[in-house]
């Protein structure tokens, strides 16, 4: 019996001269490929086929899309499933599935070329051998627990069998995804070889027929029961010091499988999509699923244009300047960096060097990426550059002079760019003989973690303009926000009333102790005050007028002698904080709960308060981009799906009392707004 490619809408099925069969997936009408429920039925028609047909002496699983494997199962199936019961019966089905894969007689090979993630990976574990082309683009990972589920497929069961309890347990529960040398390092494939070979090596695995890796002797001693449970405890301390259980229940959930019915029972299984059943609905899981939404609207404001740039040229060496230079450097660009200071563009370039480093591993693609970084003390590259960034301190006066010069020598077709936080665009572009080329690209601070900048439009931009700066940013890996010119944008305006009423806590006699525990308590990455210090206290009072409007003077008094002292926060060592080795030297202090608690509200309603005025000043004009700005940002908490979706979870007239009294308004003038009708 002959299988016949045409019965498949996803698969094509080819038999070659050594009786082999390639099975390449193929998605129907969408840009990577997914285990959707018909393409897993299809599969699973396959695999029946190919029980009953003993002619077959291997069986090897490619894509036929390029640079993307697997990229997982599809969300927006997985997230339209709202019973418990019918996820646990998707999660053993495909479990029963993948059984059967690693139960065929002859060996079978996943042929790994681009992204295999969650459910691809999951797929290629349950083949016999895994073998990857040593591509920058693959990259192999189970990354579930950062959407609020883990591996349902079998994969947290497979991966610690594989690679024994202690390796296992650690890629499952980071979530992170792996190039094909750090996979081969942990175990995770048999081997890795450049793309040409991948298809001969699939060949020699399958008549050749090597010893398939299993864990030892150590993972079967530790998956005791006793053992495990000494070792579980072990595990849940360690993820205790990094996520909450009450915030993401995913990885714990995980941890408690294994103690439960450790992973060498095939009971694991159904544990396994027991879990997954019951995490798929909590609010944790809700909420990520969300926020990995976000993140598509966001991605798919770079794909308007196919504006590729090959050369930028980034005017102002400092922090921001010099390290998102690095960036674009390590991204495959082109870059010159501008700056009198030769100091300045040393350090940009040491910078570069780290982040290229801990970005590419390999050496020939770390001198790659330091090979493309050009020192440009006198701005030779503004007439070759297709984009040029201005990044220097926020002054306008010196803006102005620095367009100027850049318009000057451009090509007749360079994008024009400032990385202004809180100047507003129209007064930079006034001195342009064609303002129509300048857009706002607002990177934040950390450049290489935070993945957020903002496209700011002008008044005098069309959308031809913001869609090539999109398309840029997506580029070098990068989420686009488009938003409006208004004083501090969008993200600037809500973090302002983070730091706002965290000065005013301090003005009130509060500590410092007790203000950023209140910051953490609501889930931000950092307190207002110490995330003051990180950005730079000269950076705050420059924009204080923006960030800090309706704050007491005393507070703007604070800021300004801090500077005056020579105190900026984290890089000079000294702010609100001292610091050592980078990191905030804390004083043991008892800490008030009753009092964090009552700050950690004031902190959330200075940020709701200004995300429903950018709302209502069409910054942005729905509630996703005001989500998606604060989450991708500033690192406002994923599990609470944004501040707006936090603020739904909340008793409407209780919070719409407090907004009012916080404003200093009726009731019936708050939910007048279109924001407040937005948001309900």
């Amino acid at each position: 019996m002959k299988i016949e490619t045409q019965e498949y809408k996803n698969w094509s099925l080819q038999e070659d001269e050594n009786n082999i069969l390639w099975l390449g997936l193929n998605v129907a009408n969408v840009e990577v490929n997914v285990l959707s429920f018909s393409v897993l039925q299809e599969l699973e028609d396959i695999i029946e086929k190919i029980k009953a047909d003993p002619r077959y002496c291997g069986i090897v699983f490619i894509s036929n899309k390029a640079s993307d494997f697997i990229a997982g199962a599809d969300i927006k199936e997985i997230t339209a499933i709202t019973d418990v019961n019918d996820a646990i019966f998707h999660m053993r089905k495909t479990q029963t599935l993948f059984s059967q894969i690693e139960a065929l007689p002859m060996p079978v090979v996943a042929a790994i070329d681009g992204f295999c993630l969650g459910g691809g990976t999951e797929l290629a574990l349950a083949c016999h051998y895994r073998l990857a082309s040593d591509e920058r683009y693959t990259k192999i990972g189970l990354p579930e627990v950062k959407i609020g589920i883990h591996p349902g497929f079998g994969g947290s069961v497979r991966a610690l069998r594989l690679l024994g309890v202690m390796q296992g347990m650690a890629f499952v529960l980071e979530g992170r995804n792996l190039d094909a040398r750090q996979a081969k390092q942990l175990g995770l494939v048999d081997d890795v070889m450049p793309l040409r070979e991948l298809r001969r090596a699939a060949i020699y695995t399958i008549q050749n027929k090597p010893k398939v890796k299993k864990s030892g002797l150590l993972h079967q001693i530790i998956d005791i029961h006793f053992v495990r449970n000494i070792v579980g405890a072990l595990f849940k301390k360690k993820l205790s010091a990094k996520v909450k259980i009450e915030h993401y229940p995913a990885p714990y959930a995980v941890i408690d499988n294994w103690i439960n019915v450790g992973s060498l029972e095939e009971r694991a299984f159904a544990t396994e999509a027991e879990s997954v059943g019951y995490l798929l609905s909590t609010p944790t899981c809700r909420n990520l699923l969300r926020v990995f939404s976000l993140e598509g609207k966001l991605k798919a404001m770079g794909k308007a244009s196919e504006f590729k740039v090959r050369h930028i040229h980034i005017v102002g060496a400092g922090v921001m300047g010099g390290d998102i230079a690095a960036w674009c450097a390590v991204h495959g660009l082109r870059v010159t960096l501008q700056d009198p200071s030769s100091k300045a563009l040393g350090s940009a370039a040491a910078r570069t060097y780290e982040l290229a480093k801990k970005r590419l591993k390999q050496k020939h693609l770390i001198q790659a990426a330091m090979d493309r970084l050009y020192p440009d003390p006198t701005g030779q590259g503004i007439a070759q550059a297709e984009i040029i960034l201005e990044a220097a301190v926020e002054n306008l006066a010196l803006k102005q002079d620095i367009f100027k010069q850049i318009e000057a020598k451009a090509r007749p077709d360079a994008l024009f760019a400032t990385n202004t936080s809180s100047l507003p665009l129209a007064d930079i572009a006034s001195v342009l003989t064609q303002p129509q080329r300048l857009v706002g690209l607002h990177f934040f601070n950390p450049v290489a973690y935070m993945p957020l900048v903002e496209v700011v439009k002008g008044k005098h931009n069309d959308k031809t303009i913001t869609a090539y700066a999109a398309s840029f940013v997506k580029q070098i890996k990068k989420l686009p926000l488009l938003v409006e010119d208004a004083p501090g944008f969008l993200v600037n305006q809500i973090i302002g009333g983070y730091f706002a009423e965290g000065f005013k806590a301090l003005c009130a006699g509060e500590t410092m102790q007790d203000i950023d525990a209140a910051g953490r308590r609501l889930g931000m990455p950092m307190g207002p005050l110490e995330l003051a210090d990180q950005v730079g206290l000269d950076v705050c009072l420059a924009v204080s007028e923006h960030l800090l409007a309706g704050v007491a003077d005393a507070a703007q008094t604070v800021l300004r002698d801090k500077v005056n002292q020579g105190k900026l926060g984290r890089k000079t060592q000294q702010g609100f904080y001292e610091y050592a080795k980078g990191k905030p030297i804390r004083v043991k202090f008892s800490s008030d709960q009753q009092k964090v608690i009552a700050l950690e509200r004031q902190l959330f309603l200075g940020m709701l308060n200004r995300a429903l005025l950018c709302l209502d000043e069409s910054i942005v004009n729905t509630v996703d981009l005001v989500d998606a700005g604060v989450i991708f940002g500033i690192g406002f908490p994923p599990f609470q799906g944004g501040i707006l979706q936090y603020a739904r979870t909340m008793n409407k007239q209780n919070l719409v009392q407090e907004l009012a009294e916080y404003r200093q308004m009726s009731i019936q003038e708050i939910e007048a707004t279109s924001a407040w009708k937005q948001l309900w």
